[in-house]
């Protein structure tokens, strides 16, 4: 039986899952997140042992003739892509060309549209507008990374959400914590002391954080207005388009991919604010991760 594996790598987890040929999922797991940021070599080790530790999953159910692998961070015809392909053919023990490497926004775009179809926005751990023209040119909005921007995104709903619980509770002690929104984080971290929420934050990683964005559409749901706030001022901070509204090439489809998509869509006027800076009457699709 010809077996494939696919690998979607983002910044909270990478997920794996075998799959026949008729496309059954035969077994699926997730690993630590996985990135194209190979930029020193404690950063390829790591991605060598992330590697080896999908393998050691995968290979209990059967081997693989070939592998599709989406990488967040990772660019088409560069080095990383390079040293990622030559590191699931060692792992896995395949020839380089059954490996196809690509970032993730590639594969994610081809999975709903055919080459210069429609526009995709992703709102995950991070964020980025993306546009794949007829000839594979690459047209993107964001996606720069949590330093740099990634606005609207999971990672930046969190940091949002921190920083207003925690200058609320500096100017007025006990007025942070005790909001629907500030107990809701508390819950997601495991408490309010300082140790605790710092701890949190510089002890993980970048999904790990945005994992918070959670708790933050909990207390939207729940109408806490900070939170509310930060959902609206989201859904204007996210990559909206690629393409300029006036363009004449624009395509009309426009869809969300997101892993943030539950705590967003809460606020039911975020929809409504980034369509509006689109010139398309077609309404936005919402996908599931």
């Amino acid at each position: 039986m010809g077996l494939g594996l696919g690998i979607d790598a983002g910044g909270t987890a990478t997920r794996w899952r075998l799959a026949d040929g008729s496309g059954h999922c035969i077994a699926q797991g997730s690993v630590a997140p996985l990135t194209g940021h190979l930029f020193s070599a404690a950063a390829e080790e790591r991605a060598r042992q992330i590697v080896i530790e999908m393998a050691q999953a995968v290979l209990k159910t059967g081997r693989p003739l070939g592998i599709v692998a989406g990488i967040t961070g990772l660019t088409r015809d560069t080095p990383a892509e390079a040293t990622m392909r030559a590191l699931f053919a060692q792992t896995f023990e395949l020839p380089q060309d059954r490996v196809f490497v690509a970032e993730d926004m590639w594969i994610a775009y081809l999975a709903y549209f055919a080459l210069g179809e429609g526009i995709l926005v992703y709102s995950g751990t991070g964020s980025i507008g993306y546009y794949l023209s007829e000839t594979k040119d690459v047209i993107r909005v964001g996606g720069r990374g949590n330093l740099i921007d990634d606005g609207g995104s999971g990672f930046w709903i969190a940091r949002e959400a921190l920083k207003a619980v925690l200058r609320a509770e500096e100017e007025s002690p006990g007025e942070g914590w005790t909001t629907t929104l500030g107990t809701c984080l508390a819950g997601a971290l495991g408490g309010t002391d300082w140790n605790v929420v710092r701890s949190f934050v510089y002890g993980g990683d970048r999904g790990k954080i945005g994992s918070l964005a959670r708790a933050v559409g909990e207390a939207a749901g729940a109408d806490d207005k900070t939170a509310l706030r930060i959902l609206r001022e989201a859904g204007e901070s996210l990559p909206a388009s690629p393409i300029p509204s006036s363009s004449a090439s624009a395509p009309g489809p426009l869809r969300w991919w997101a892993g943030a998509r539950a705590c967003i869509r809460s606020c039911p006027t975020v929809s409504g604010r980034i369509w509006r800076r689109r010139s398309s009457s077609s309404p936005p699709i919402w996908t599931r991760r």
